[in-house]
């Protein structure tokens, strides 16, 4: 065990996949209880947002719902998500007036919106479906000016990278939702003008470089991974027959960024120092990076991407099991997300029995004595309610999607 990843001591793929289906429904039955029993009371110190509110583990619960192997096996879960829902949805009205607020999705109202249109819509809640997609639209002319936030207006958290993935999220799970091609590339070409403002205003070694209070930060939290990687998703490159607009400033960052990968697969956690000790996170690191880099390699069809994915899932592999804990942002769940994405590229089942060795992981004694409980210990993205959606996905590995980060 080092400072903060324990040693792997699975012997690596033996020709065997076979994922415990068992096993998993039994540990995701255990930590329901635990979220259950720790949150579902009205004296829960709740937080209203997708990241470690109450909206996050309704997300939980609609996951759970649309699962068919577990819908089975946890009886009530679309009521949990309701209840779970609603109070974020009061905790949201609190900040409705913030513009910030009507943009942020992982930590803001958008997040609490998209989530609870959803789960209206499974219920057949037609009034508060609407009444959920207006409030979430409101982001549109929130997050359109190029500078709205003044600590960084393009992150995942609470920027427009953030905002982008809820209305792809939306699109695919509403298909009759009416967001316009126009609507998304307002927002998108805001976030293209942002990064090419700060890159010439900095000299930055890449087209589009962004900042967070004042960091210069290249992962998917905070940083330039996930930005990019919405830029990817959107109606820009839906078609081959033309061009995508911004085509050299996107794929000229995305390659720059890729230059930024060491030997071992990481990547450092901020451009302006890039000799900090690197992690291995979803957050900040490789594990991140993988869903630009899948998507990168879906896009554009060059190898150097694939390789880029594969040499991180080896590193993911020796130093992905973390003592932070078993959540999705800096933990376990999170890192074994890689080798879903890993199998759904390349078809190749040694990552599908790396992730079910990290699934096994969770139930190690060693791992329960030693491993650290985060702040939020039953949040979606610190804590068990994003390792219920890991152990969800590892039920359907060709279905699999970290939270909002679709490749696919």
């Amino acid at each position: 065990m080092s400072s903060r990843y324990f040693k792997n001591k699975f012997p690596d793929f033996d020709g065997n996949a076979q994922i415990d289906k068992n096993r998993v429904c039994g540990l995701v039955e255990e930590y329901v209880k635990a979220i259950l029993a720790n949150t579902g009371g009205s004296d829960h110190d709740c937080r209203g947002d997708l990241y470690v509110g109450d909206a996050g583990i309704a997300y939980m619960f609609y996951r759970i719902h649309k699962s068919p192997v577990l819908r089975d096996r946890i009886p009530g879960a679309l009521a949990h998500a309701q209840q779970y829902i609603e109070r974020a949805r009061n905790n949201a009205r609190h900040y409705a007036k913030r513009s910030d607020e009507r943009c942020a999705f992982l930590c803001g109202n958008a997040g609490i919106y998209a989530v609870s249109a959803a789960i209206a819509q499974e219920v057949g809640d037609q009034t508060q479906c609407q009444k959920d997609l207006e409030c979430f639209s409101a982001g549109f002319a929130a997050c359109r000016p190029v500078n709205f936030n003044k600590y960084g207006s393009d992150e995942v958290l609470v920027g427009r990278a953030g905002f982008l993935s809820g209305v792809y999220w939306l699109k695919r799970t509403l298909p009759k939702v009416t967001f316009t091609a126009e609507q998304i590339l307002e927002i998108c070409e805001s976030t293209v003008q942002s990064g090419v403002e700060y890159s010439h205003r900095n000299a930055s070694m890449l087209p589009l470089m962004y900042e967070y209070h004042n960091s210069e930060y290249l992962g998917a939290a905070h940083g330039v991974c996930a930005i990019y990687h919405m830029l990817l998703n959107s109606p820009w490159f839906e078609s081959s027959s033309a061009a995508p607009k911004h085509l050299d400033v996107i794929k000229g960052s995305i390659d720059g960024f890729l230059a930024l990968q060491d030997a071992e697969g990481n990547f450092p956690i901020t451009l302006d120092n890039t000799r900090e000790k690197r992690l291995v996170h979803w957050c900040h690191g490789a594990p991140g990076a993988i869903y630009l880099l899948a998507k990168s390699y879906l896009i554009f069809h060059e190898e150097k991407y694939l390789h880029a994915c594969k040499l991180a899932a080896e590193l993911v592999w020796k130093k992905g099991l973390l003592l932070k804990g078993p959540g999705i942002c800096h933990g376990v769940a999170g890192n074994a997300y890689v080798f879903l994405v890993l199998y759904q590229l390349t078809k190749d089942p040694q990552y599908l029995y790396r992730a079910g060795k990290f699934m096994e992981f969770l139930c190690d004694g060693e791992f329960r004595r030693n491993a650290r409980t985060p702040d939020r210990p039953f949040s979606l993205y610190e804590g068990v309610a994003g390792t219920v959606c890991f152990l969800a996905d590892l039920l359907e590995p060709e279905k699999a999607a970290f939270p909002f980060m679709e490749v696919y």
